[in-house]
């Protein structure tokens, strides 16, 4: 019995420590690898019409060697893909034109004033392809500069500008040649074109040299940035401070320049030049770029896919006269290639407008 003048002692209740469990932690290999695929996933996203370019490639290259064995042999493989080169080269100029929002109907005419001078002013002479290729380069880059001021100052409708200024270079050309052809193309342009470099050809490793400088200027530059901003929107642009004049000309500078180059790879590869040698790559180079991917209104797509469109088109030129169709039939594929990009890209922007 507890004395009355003691306390009776209550013990409080112990509470035990609650146990918390740590947040789960994950690991950085399995953090990266979630981070990866994310990101992967957005580049095949925004890549998607590339593949599809790819993917196009490689169903027109097997259905070739179905229907006939040796269409993939490795050189008619050659043939395709330096034909797929030309059709690249000349699309240069034109992948930077249309992303801006433009088009350059004036290329195939630089390209076959570069082709036609070069053969007339090297009478045969390597060594004056030290001076020569210069002189045209700038040459180039002085129709490409009238195109651009035509267009950003003037504005003048690209499609009506390069047109006119394409005209304007066929009759000069005319004037100063009477009609006539053009000459022989020095050996170094020609090595240049048609040698191999151990087992592929010299003007394939050019084109990947352009491929990857192409890609760098458009996806890592303050250039290509600004240049897709102006293909996009160019009020927009340039109420974020975009200098909206100078980049349209700067494209067009750099598409003459693009078309000087095609033109004297194309001389050494013919082993001469022509009047009327440029005609057959204004639709060509349209169709390339519209195949990779881009926007024919401007603002989306690349060079990369510009690569699987020209090499789509070469492909496809070898296939045709297999299936019965005459080479004339490469037009009408151009035409259609053009009206689809055209309809489609048309109705993206209709379906933005409203939206916004």
């Amino acid at each position: 019995m507890t004395p009355p003048n003691e306390e009776t002692a209550v013990t409080p209740p112990v509470e035990e420590p609650s146990e918390s469990l740590p947040p789960e932690e994950t690991s950085p290999t399995a953090a990266g690898t979630g981070t990866n695929a994310i990101q992967l996933k957005r580049l095949l996203r925004r890549n998607r019409p590339v593949l599809y370019a790819y993917g196009l490639l490689v169903t027109l290259a097997l259905v070739g060697e179905i229907i006939t064995g040796g269409f993939l042999a490795p050189s008619h493989i050659d043939e395709m893909i330096i034909t797929g080169a030309f059709i690249a080269f000349v699309a240069l100029g034109q992948t930077f034109a249309i992303l801006s929002g433009g088009i350059d109907l004036s290329i195939p005419w630089v390209l076959n004033s570069a082709s036609v001078l070069l053969t007339l002013w090297a009478h045969d002479s390597s060594l004056r392809m030290i001076w020569l290729v210069p002189v045209l380069l700038v040459g180039g880059a002085l129709i490409g500069l009238v195109n651009g001021v035509g267009v950003a100052f003037l504005r003048i409708p690209p499609i009506i500008m390069t047109l006119g200024m394409s005209s304007v270079v066929e009759g000069g050309l005319l004037l100063y040649t009477n009609g006539g052809s053009g000459g022989v193309a020095p050996s170094a342009d020609v090595y240049l074109a048609t040698h191999r470099w151990g087992s592929f050809p010299v003007v394939a490793l050019l084109w990947i040299v352009v491929l990857v400088g192409a890609t760098v200027v458009l996806s890592k530059t303050p250039f290509g940035r600004r240049l897709y901003a102006v293909g996009l929107n160019s009020r927009v642009a340039f109420f974020a401070g975009v200098n909206v004049k100078m980049v349209t000309v700067s494209v067009y500078v750099l598409s003459g320049v693009a078309g000087v180059i095609a033109g004297v790879a194309l001389a050494g590869y013919v082993g001469e030049s022509y009047l009327g040698m440029g005609d057959p790559y204004l639709f060509a180079s349209v169709a390339a770029v519209a195949i990779g991917g881009a926007s024919i209104l401007g603002g989306t797509g690349n060079y990369v896919g510009t690569t699987a469109g020209a090499l789509a088109l070469a492909v496809l030129a070898a296939l045709l006269p297999i299936l019965g169709f005459p080479q004339a039939a490469l037009e009408i594929v151009y035409g259609c290639v053009i009206l689809g990009a055209i309809a489609v890209s048309s109705a993206k922007v209709g379906s933005r407008r409203r939206v916004e």
